[in-house]
Formats: structure tokens, C-alpha cells, sequence
């Protein structure tokens, strides 16, 4: 990430996605507290609220879709995934002008493998079979 404004914009995606089945897990709060202290951000300067997120993307293709596997790693944080959930992180994904069939798919495969078996190789390896 950049900016402040692009790590607190993922925070703030990260949240939603977590929250878009209406239940927030501890697992699923203590994930995103240690992606803000790896961005070094303080969660208690940064409102993680109810309002859509403004996306602010990094200008590097790469670095969104280290965004995007980190966004599909919270569905299955606390091994369990509901579509809504799925749904949000494909919308996400879109919003983020990634290849629909690359989200999908990594959508599926962090679904059927888990967060712990999803490495970053793996998901580049699912974006790579869509660049034109």
C-alpha cells in the first residue's frame, strides 16, 4: 500500500466483508487488526463504519491483486464462508477491475482449501491464466 488513504480504504473493504453476513467473528477482527498493524495503522484513529467503501487502489496491477488475496482470505478465516460473504468479495473483486472468472475461481479455491492453504503463489497463478 501507499497511502494512508489506500491502506484505511482496505481496512475499511476488509470490515465489510466481514461483516456483509451480519456477524462479525473475534477471528475475523483480530485478522484485520493485524493487517492495520502491518500497514501501521492504529485502528482506533481509523472509522471502520456501515458506509459503502470508497475503493482507493495502489496504481500497480500486482499490488491490487495482493489486495484481493488478502480480501478472500478473511472468507475463510473462521472456516466458514456464507455466500453472502462470497457475493461481497465478488463484487469487491469487480469493483477492483479484476478478470470475473480469476475472482471467482479464487473465491472457490480459498473456499475449498481454507485461508491457512491459500498462498499468495497460488492466487497469482489463478490471475496469471486471465491476463490477456
Amino acid at each position: 500500500m501507499d497511502t494512508l488513504n489506500q491502506k484505511v480504504s482496505h481496512l475499511n473493504a476488509l470490515y465489510h466483508l466481514a461483516s456483509a453476513d451480519s456477524d462479525i467473528s473475534e477471528v475475523e477482527l483480530v485478522y484485520i487488526r493485524k493487517v492495520a498493524e502491518r500497514f501501521g495503522v492504529n485502528l482506533e484513529e481509523v472509522t471502520l463504519n456501515s458506509a459503502e467503501p470508497e475503493l482507493d487502489l495502489p496504481n500497480r496491477e500486482y499490488k491490487v491483486y495482493t489486495i484481493f488475496h488478502r480480501l478472500a482470505l478473511i472468507l475463510m478465516i473462521d472456516n466458514e464462508s456464507t455466500e453472502a460473504e462470497r457475493s461481497y468479495c465478488f463484487n469487491l473483486g469487480i469493483r477492483m477491475g479484476l478478470h470475473p472468472n480469476a475472482v471467482q475461481e479464487i473465491i472457490a479455491f480459498v473456499t475449498a482449501h481454507g485461508s491457512l492453504n491459500t498462498t499468495p503463489q497460488a492466487v497469482m497463478a489463478i490471475f496469471r491464466k486471465y491476463l490477456s
